[in-house]
């Protein structure tokens, strides 16, 4: 009996305490306000083209004319002259220029920002590509935005460079497709990780050009959340900024990603990290560019079609959060919460079936 009571009072002192903790988390948790609504992050198809341009084979970037409402800038990867095309959203060949002072030994991006002193709108062209990763070191150009040409036969124009920077990894040459240019003039590029997960790198900040030479060194930022997939082709070949500046879109051959940037700091995301499946399937997807607050623009390489393409993607639930509150994402998910729907990957591309908008009016 002497034992029997021993017992008894064992399990009063170790259940007691656990019964008191489930009753109080459970009364939190019946008391706790639900986590407000969000909208859901989707893409939709709006339509396709083919570049007309039979010079453009391999469009690696692209990013919208600030000049002339509709038209597109872009240009090809290794191989061809420091020349950038000037093309819209049903691939028409409206001319190029050539770049004087510059040299395309491997240029995989294009982004727009302000110019030096932020005055004025450049372009940022990014000779990053290293295959081998054997590079001493890469190199960005940057140019006044130029005046589009006044069809597909003017095509001798040259614009000059305001700055050419080259910059050197702190840790080894890496491999790299994308840049990111912010609306004060900071540019972090983001390499092109086969196995692990894309790594970002910022440039020093600077607006006068490099004397001699010069090669800055770039500083680490951190791991961004892509979740690498060799087999699903998920290597990042492409970013853009947002018009006003606080998204950043990340493409790879097969999805796209959407992040808050912060400034200096990791961009944090707002997709899971096997990202929004492209509702397109493209030869060898490389650019994107924002040409509206809600919609995209992908271009690809021809690879091993006939022609390369392009295609308008239209963005849905990329609303700017309230200000303080923690960048999150709210999936249709009934009785899920949002962080298992993250985990899960919950995120769905449609084609849309209402009549495709023209880009002027986006512009």
């Amino acid at each position: 009996m002497a034992r029997a009571r021993i017992v008894r009072r064992r399990r009063r002192r170790y259940t007691g305490p656990v019964r008191v903790a489930l009753l109080l988390l459970c009364a939190c948790a019946a008391v706790a306000p639900p986590a407000p609504a969000q909208a859901v992050i989707r893409l939709e198809l709006v339509d396709t083209a083919v570049f007309r341009a039979r010079r453009v084979v391999e469009s690696s970037g692209v990013t919208p004319s600030a000049r002339r409402p509709g038209v597109l800038w872009t240009h090809n990867d290794s191989g061809d002259d420091a020349r950038l095309y000037a093309t819209d959203s049903a691939g028409d060949d409206l001319g190029s220029v050539l770049v004087a002072g510059a040299r395309n030994v491997d240029w995989e991006d294009l982004a727009a920002g302000p110019c030096s002193g932020g005055v004025g709108r450049c372009f940022y062209v990014a000779d990053i590509g290293d295959n081998w990763r054997r590079r001493d070191h890469v190199e960005v150009y940057r140019l006044r935005e130029p005046e589009p040409p006044l069809g597909a036969a003017d095509t001798m124009r040259t614009v000059p460079l305001e700055a050419a920077f080259r910059f050197r990894y702190p840790d080894h040459p890496h491999d790299a497709e994308a840049i990111v240019v912010d609306r004060t003039a900071r540019v972090m590029l983001i390499t092109k990780e086969v196995l692990g997960r894309p790594r970002v790198y910022l440039a020093p900040e600077k607006q006068s050009p490099q004397g001699p030479g010069q090669v800055d060194t770039l500083r680490f930022v951190g791991l961004l959340d892509v979740e690498p997939s060799l087999a699903r082709l998920r290597v990042v070949t492409g970013a853009a900024v947002s018009p006003d500046g606080s998204t950043l879109a990340v493409r790879t051959y097969t999805s796209l990603h959407f992040f808050r940037l912060r400034g200096d700091s990791l961009p944090a995301p707002l997709t899971p990290g096997a990202g929004l499946t492209i509702p397109f399937v493209e030869p060898q997807g490389e650019g994107v560019a924002f040409i509206a607050p809600d919609l995209l623009a992908l271009t690809s390489e021809k690879g091993d079609a006939a022609r390369g393409t392009m295609a308008r993607i239209r963005v849905f639930g990329l609303s700017r959060p309230t200000p303080g509150a923690p960048p999150r994402l709210s999936f249709p998910c009934p009785g899920c919460s949002s962080t298992a729907a993250l985990r899960s990957g919950t995120a769905h591309s449609r084609r849309s079936s209402a009549t495709p908008t023209p880009l002027s009016s986006w512009l």
